[in-house]
């Protein structure tokens, strides 16, 4: 209550300062920021103790799990990004993505590390390749607007088995969300084609990528490199470097998120909106726990999906709104992603619009498989009321899907290689 006081008594002078209608917009602008940082000191000054626990939590999290699964991603996707590898494999898969995304083939590479390594690996590779002008500006506002996904340590372990305690639909949650990143994809193949000069381009362009494929391949991976004149050493030393700016950036955004999405829980303010969208919600029979989880997902990914697996609703409605916060991913995430373009001339725009379509075509299709298929997965779950005991059998079921869904992408890259090899040579 004391922090609601504070909060009022930080925005009433700006509604004062806001009674002249002529510059009403410009009051805005100029008070909005300095405002929510004086509420947000304040509440630190108040509610010190939640404060110091959730970044202490915030740390935590950043160290034992970001540090150790992302860094060496960052690193390998910066050096494989300054040899003439990935435009290779981009121009056998030139056939596939082209049609598909309307998106150069080396667009194959953030999208493949974007599903298999999780959030913001996609981001991080293709704005590296926007800075190396391997893609357009506009390829690459489609490129990130569905490369940037959830990976499936996150859903298969820490949701499906760790939060829901239903490893089963583990495989289900990855499936939904998979589908739903290629059908943005698909959506977005149309974006930035709406002058005839830019569909006159495209279909130049498309007409020159299918002649001689593989002897394009053959020329671009034998080519000598730019940086021929620099030794592993300091290519090795400058992915590194790149990549620690870039956990550090994404550890300090964890751990401020951490902080806010408690403090707002702590004042309220999340309660009290989900009372208001209560009597629009409630009569389509979703619970007031589902929006109050929805809303704090909104914020940070992974206290909405602990909140949903938790309140008191159906699976149907408690799986729906898992995917939904998953596919959005939450503003902790889209903070990193704006912090990860900065450095180029991309739009936050088109990727925000892209999670948002994410998340409802996920929650649908998620609706949809329960609905048709439900009874496969969702049999009678063994409720873990230890579940600290069963680590070995939630990391042997988390184990077996990632070495599953690995094999499927390798044989899926394979099929799609010797498919473009074959197109290469049919075109001579």
């Amino acid at each position: 209550m004391n922090t609601l006081l504070i909060v009022a008594l930080c925005v009433f002078p700006a509604i004062f300062v806001l009674r002249g209608k002529t510059k009403k917009v410009v009051y805005i602008k100029q008070l909005a920021l300095p405002v929510i940082c004086t509420a947000f000191i304040l509440c630190l000054v108040v509610l010190s103790d939640k404060a110091l626990k959730a970044a202490a939590s915030g740390l935590k999290l950043w160290l034992n799990v970001v540090v150790p699964s992302l860094f060496p991603f960052f690193v390998a996707s910066d050096l494989l990004n300054t040899t003439g590898f990935v435009r290779a494999v981009g121009i056998l898969l030139e056939p596939i993505m082209k049609p598909l995304f309307n998106v150069p083939g080396c667009g194959s590479f953030p999208f493949a590390l974007g599903i298999v390594s999780g959030y913001p690996v996609g981001a991080k590779i293709t704005a590296s390749m926007r800075a190396k002008n391997m893609l357009t500006k506009t390829e690459a506002e489609r490129l990130i607007a569905f490369t940037n996904n959830s990976g499936p340590l996150f859903i298969i372990g820490a949701v499906a088995a760790g939060m829901f305690k239903m490893p089963s639909v583990g495989l289900f949650l990855l499936l939904c969300h998979i589908a739903a990143c290629i059908t943005v994809g698909i959506l977005f193949r149309f974006y930035g084609i709406k002058s005839k000069r830019n569909r006159k381009l495209a279909k130049v362009s498309s007409g020159e990528n299918s002649a001689s494929i593989f002897k394009r391949f053959k020329q671009e991976l034998f080519r000598s490199p730019s940086h021929d004149s620099q030794n592993f050493g300091t290519i090795l030393a400058s992915a590194i470097r790149d990549s620690i700016m870039t956990i550090l950036s994404i550890g300090g955004f964890i751990i401020l998120f951490s902080v806010i999405i408690n403090l707002l829980r702590e004042t309220g303010l999340i309660k009290a909106a989900s009372m208001l969208l209560e009597p629009l919600l409630s009569p389509v029979g979703i619970s007031n726990d589902i929006i109050t989880s929805v809303l704090s997902g909104f914020f940070e990914i992974t206290t909405g999906t602990n909140l949903v697996s938790t309140a008191e609703a159906t699976v149907t409605q408690k799986l729906c709104a898992a995917s939904l916060i998953i596919g959005w991913a939450g503003l902790s995430v889209h903070s990193q992603v704006l912090s990860i373009i900065s450095t180029t001339d991309l739009s936050i725009k088109p990727y925000l619009f892209g999670k948002l379509l994410q998340g409802i075509i996920s929650a649908f299709y998620t609706f949809i498989g329960i609905k048709t298929a439900g009874h496969l997965f969702l049999k009678a779950q063994p409720v873990f009321s230890h579940f600290q005991t069963d680590n070995w059998q939630t990391s042997l079921i988390i184990s077996t899907s990632c070495l599953v869904l690995s094999i499927l992408l390798l044989l899926t890259l394979i099929i799609i290689c010797i498919l473009g090899i074959c197109l290469g040579k049919t075109s001579k």
